[in-house]
């Protein structure tokens, strides 16, 4: 009697296992056949470098201007930018943008002062990014460019209308660190009205990098990033 009890209950075990077999064979590969989609964006690691000869000035947001001014009667400061992709470049294109702003003490954005806060258009004038005032006329600040900039840079769309600067060529791991800006100037007046006005200047660096479209024009769908 028990040895049939025991030959029942083997062949139950051998059923039941014979019928879960298929079953999780079933499941797996069920499981290993789904899909997700999956977007893996591109990582951006876009290193901008300011005033690296003079690392205690790297951290001062406000611009230290000189006390006389030069030949053509400007205020100078230095302002040293160079930028490079630090993290795998694989062929894009550095796009920089220059934003020159004025702010008062509390560190908000001033507008409304006539010649001085409002910047309105750049252009490219010899080896300078001229900000010009909502007229057009007057020039509010100058940008002194690096030594040899358009071998690298190229302004965005043209010289008489800068949105931003593009690298000539596609970047690469060899790359060293590509400077575009070597100091900022500001006119006498420009300065005492700032003062008066107890406003201070900014120019912040925007920076990115984007693949190449036909004829490497990868600004036409989109000219004023």
């Amino acid at each position: 009697m028990k040895s049939k009890k025991k030959t029942i209950a083997a062949a139950v075990a051998v059923s039941v296992i014979l019928f879960l077999t298929p079953l999780v064979v079933f499941a797996l590969m069920l499981k290993s056949a789904e899909r997700s989609n999956q977007f893996h964006p591109a990582k951006q690691d876009i290193a901008i470098a300011e005033n690296q000869s003079k690392p205690a000035e790297t951290q001062e947001n406000e611009i230290k201007w000189s006390e006389t001014t030069n030949a053509v009667g400007n205020h100078v400061a230095v302002k040293e930018v160079s930028v490079n992709e630090i993290s795998n470049p694989n062929g894009e294109y550095l796009r920089v943008r220059l934003v020159p702003s004025w702010y008062d003490s509390s560190g908000c954005v001033v507008s409304g002062i006539e010649n001085v806060t409002d910047i309105c258009s750049a252009k490219i004038d010899g080896n300078t990014l001229v900000f010009m005032d909502s007229g057009g006329t007057k020039t509010i600040v100058t940008v002194n460019l690096a030594e040899n900039w358009n071998t690298v840079w190229k302004p965005m769309p043209n010289v008489t209308d800068v949105q931003y600067f593009e690298t000539l060529q596609p970047i690469n791991s060899r790359d060293e660190k590509l400077k575009l800006v070597s100091s900022v100037e500001i006119s006498d007046t420009v300065l005492q009205t700032a003062n008066t006005n107890n406003i201070f200047l900014r120019l912040d660096v925007l920076a990115d990098s984007i693949q190449s479209v036909e004829n490497n024009n990868s600004t036409t769908e989109n000219p004023k990033w």
